[in-house]
């Protein structure tokens, strides 16, 4: 693949940490063994029941010390500590809760792990949280039903909502006197044009890789965009074979990848370099979530910040997909009597009201949807949002979001994804047909339980 001019990656944890994938954000050098590391306090170890710990990425813990500080300072005589994982974090944190040694009270996690830590007890129920209801009725459409476990009661609060947004280079747009594209069809001829004038070798750069299932969240994007809706019903069913919308846009894929309007070693490129190949002006369209643009208009770290510019997605609905992370409790710890205080000071209002943890770090420093109908539309949020993103055009996407629903609460799901990541690359590269590769998906996803 061909090397970026864009600026390296620094290696301080800023929003860039989140640009490795979904929320298990990379790891830190020289940090082996376990891959644990802990800071203050355990609330399991006979301390102070007023310890608390939050457990967590290690890439992360710069990002989150303010917050640390500000809980500190004003939940006393509460006292917040962390737990930091420094590679895997849900592996080993997964190992931790089944061995009954998770020693913290706040926990996150990616899509597709509340259904097995709900039953086996290893994470609690909210439902004697205070303020829950308003939390919830407060919650962006769709966000609540993520947040259950199979008996129906809610087991999460939201870490951040993430939706794929379209991005193009608007000065490669200017070479060949072109409008940002309204359809896959327009996108299509553009990208033809860009290669044949030599304005893009590859002109666009997609992250159809393994890597936190993107080459899935990417085809459930481009899908809900042509009017494919979810590819779940809300029982959990498939809606894969027959799906016009999903069919086109594995056809729309192969024709992209045999004409080499995307670089041919794409799906083996680790998630920095196909960042990087858009940051760095080599490709005229990407697609990736809000923490991701944010770092493509930051000139520390994007050559072609100036240039890029988010647009509705392309497509007949110009919907996307969208996707999270939450906060969950721990079921096992002393400190749990307090632990309440802690998650709702990560996911929800706070004892203030004031959102603080959703408002200024998910929201205001990241870029990415809180979840909550009054963060998102907050002034200061979207002033915050206007310096990297054409506000207009986020809002507007962000109203236009299709979630797959409580199928990715399923134990089985980050299985399925992994699967359905390898399909898709086989039916690009010409192995299976679309045919046969939404087939193959759909009965994977039937036979589980």
């Amino acid at each position: 693949m061909a090397t970026s001019n864009a600026s390296p990656v620094t290696s301080r944890v800023t929003r860039r940490s989140f640009l490795r994938g979904g929320v298990a954000l990379g790891v830190v050098a020289g940090l082996g063994g376990s891959g644990l590391l802990t800071g203050c306090g355990s609330g399991d170890d006979g301390g102070d029941p007023n310890d608390l710990q939050m457990h967590h990425d290690a890439a992360v813990g710069p990002l989150f010390k303010p917050y640390v500080d500000h809980f500190n300072s004003n939940y006393a005589p509460l006292k917040l500590g962390t737990s930091y994982v420094a590679q895997d974090y849900l592996t080993v944190t997964n190992q931790q809760l089944a061995g009954g040694n998770a020693s913290y009270d706040v926990l996150f996690a990616d899509e597709g792990y509340l259904e097995s830590w709900s039953k086996n007890q290893w994470v609690r129920s909210l439902k004697d949280l205070p303020g829950l209801d308003k939390l919830v009725a407060n919650m962006n459409p769709g966000v609540a039903e993520a947040l259950k476990g199979p008996d129906g009661e809610i087991y999460a609060l939201p870490y951040f909502q993430g939706a794929e947004l379209f991005v193009v280079n608007t000065d490669h747009l200017k070479k060949i006197d072109a409008s940002a594209p309204a359809t896959w069809e327009e996108f299509l001829e553009q990208a033809r044009e860009l290669k044949a004038k030599g304005v893009s070798q590859t002109p666009y750069s997609p992250y159809w890789i393994k890597y936190a299932f993107l080459m899935w969240h990417q085809f459930a994007a481009e899908v809900a965009s042509e009017g494919g809706g979810s590819l779940f019903d809300p029982s959990g069913k498939p809606v894969l074979v027959g799906n016009a919308a999903a069919r086109a846009t594995l056809e729309r894929w192969r024709t992209l990848y045999s004409e080499g309007l995307v670089p041919k070693d794409l799906f083996t490129t680790d998630y920095g370099g196909v960042t990087n190949i858009f940051g760095g002006g080599k490709s005229s369209f990407s697609m990736r979530y809000q923490a991701q643009v944010v770092g493509w208009k930051d000139p520390k770290q994007s050559s072609a910040a100036k240039a890029v510019k988010n647009i509705a997605m392309p497509g007949k609905t110009h919907q996307t997909h969208s996707f999270g992370a939450y906060w969950m409790l721990s079921y096992e710890t002393e400190g749990n009597k307090n632990a309440g205080t802690l998650i709702d000071y990560l996911g929800g209002a706070g004892k203030d009201g004031t959102y603080h943890v959703p408002k200024n770090l998910v929201a205001t420093e990241l870029g990415l949807s809180s979840g909550y109908k009054s963060v998102d539309s907050d002034p200061a949020v979207l002033k915050s949002w206007a310096k990297w993103a054409d506000v207009d055009a986020l809002t507007g996407q962000l109203a236009k979001t299709v979630a797959l629903g409580p199928v990715t609460t399923r134990a089985w799901y980050p299985k399925f994804a992994d699967r359905a990541c390898a399909v898709l690359q086989e039916v690009v590269l010409g192995k299976k047909s679309s045919d046969e590769g939404l087939k193959e998906l759909s009965d994977f996803a039937g036979a589980q339980k």
